[in-house]
């Protein structure tokens, strides 16, 4: 009699998710902050198609710890909080900062801001970018989305002194939290267009939108797993 062979089945999506998050893990592990980040976006694009709401929640962990990490190294790193006299591709501009946060204003356009952020990201660099739709010279500064849906909001000028430069990590502490502040006053604006009605896919899709312009913002993260959860229960009933 020949011994009777278990087989265990295992659901291919599943074990594929797996090894993604894997290596994110491992990334996560090793400080690879960006190789996390893109793996996570790639194991919730492929949590969200198959409607694997458990997953998706448990991805959004580990995405918004690199996303913090992320945006650490950057505000500890050049500060630069205006482009009046930049000039050339947007995306050269990155020959002066490996690493730090940068507030495009005019007389430069939104589309500048997303190609120096694209480029960052393709460079593999720590990077953060904001648009504010006006001179260094105004009092206050209009922020402006380049990504994701229009969202704007009113923040207060950082100070003259700060303007313009490329300030390094010695003499950036207060500029960062300017800047830091600033991005956090954007991604409340944008969780504030959300309509508290929205439930369901519905929810999720409006978040992930208002994600994408301010891509580390905590709450939005944390209000995104919520709606999962709620998704994942209502999946078992």
């Amino acid at each position: 009699m020949h011994p009777v062979r278990r087989c265990l089945y295992t659901d291919p999506m599943q074990s594929h998710l797996d090894q993604i998050m894997e290596r994110a893990s491992a990334a996560l592990c090793g400080m690879d902050y960006l190789a996390c980040e893109s793996a996570c976006l790639e194991a919730l694009a492929e949590a969200r198609h198959t409607d694997n709401w458990a997953e998706y929640g448990r991805i959004l962990m580990p995405l918004q710890e690199s996303r913090r990490q992320r945006r650490l190294i950057a505000a500890d790193s050049t500060i630069r909080l205006g482009t009046t006299d930049l000039d050339g591709p947007a995306d050269r501009w990155l020959d002066q900062v490996e690493a730090g946060c940068l507030v495009v204003t005019r007389p430069h356009q939104a589309t500048d801001a997303a190609r120096i952020a694209a480029a960052a990201r393709s460079d593999r660099r720590f990077v953060e970018v904001l648009f504010a739709d006006n001179r260094v010279g105004a009092d206050p500064w209009t922020l402006r989305s380049f990504a994701g849906p229009p969202v704007s909001c009113q923040v207060i000028a950082p100070g003259k002194a700060w303007v313009d430069w490329w300030l390094k990590s010695e003499q950036a502490e207060q500029p960062a939290a300017w800047f830091l502040g600033a991005t956090e006053a954007l991604g409340d604006a944008a969780l504030a267009q959300i309509d508290a009605q929205l439930d369901g896919r519905n929810r999720v899709t409006a978040l992930e939108q208002r994600l994408a312009v301010v891509t580390d913002h905590e709450i939005l993260h944390q209000r995104l797993g919520d709606a999962a959860r709620v998704l994942t229960a209502e999946s078992h009933r």
